[in-house]
């Protein structure tokens, strides 16, 4: 249920960012999107965080990570929307891209914030997984681990090296990123050998 809610979230963050210069033309209109797609990037990573959590029995610190991550969402998107303003276009031949104009330091926040979330389900699934006898899991939980570094991955570049360097490799990187973290998650959780090798 969590990893559905979680597809679920980045889902919409994917399709909010795929509307700009296909069905939204007007900078203020693509402003707001950038303003409030971040709001669904917290969800997101916020029901793939508690995971570990979870499975751990920590429930205490579920509650109180997974309610400071909302409560983040909620004042970072209300702070977008306060300073909202319109989206700055960018020319690289043959490339058209958007930047987002809520300045270098809310972006490196997030970045910083949603690639510490997902450092420490990094570092349960490596962990959690090398412990286990059972091959399948070790399998499983690589992969997992693997898609969620290639989501920090796509995080720091996306939002941290973006702000820092303005040019549109960065947005394209993030996304193959992204598309990489949905496979390998994916893959890790279906994944079911062909024959019985459950044992190491």
């Amino acid at each position: 249920g969590d990893f559905f809610r979680t597809f679920l979230f980045l889902s919409i963050v994917l399709i909010l960012l795929s509307i700009p210069g296909i069905i939204l033309k007007k900078l203020d209109a693509i402003g707001l999107v950038f303003s409030v797609y971040a709001f669904f990037v917290f969800f997101g990573i916020a029901y793939l965080s508690i995971i570990p959590l979870k499975i751990l029995g920590w429930m205490k610190a579920k509650v109180i990570f997974f309610s400071g991550m909302i409560v983040s969402a909620i004042l970072i998107t209300l702070i977008n929307l306060i300073r909202l303003s319109p989206a700055r276009i960018f020319y690289d031949a043959p490339f058209i891209y958007w930047e987002d104009n809520r300045g270098e330091a809310m972006n490196i926040v997030l970045g910083v914030i949603f690639g510490l979330s997902l450092l420490m389900s990094i570092i349960f699934f490596l962990i959690q997984g090398f412990k286990s006898p059972e091959r399948i899991i070790r399998i499983r939980s690589v992969l997992i681990a693997g898609g969620l570094l290639s989501l920090t991955l796509a995080s720091i570049v996306n939002f941290i090296i973006g702000a820092l360097v303005k040019i549109y490799i960065t947005s394209l990187m993030a996304t193959v990123f992204n598309i990489l973290a949905g496979f390998l998650i994916l893959a890790g959780i279906y994944y079911k050998p062909k024959t019985d090798v459950s044992k190491p």
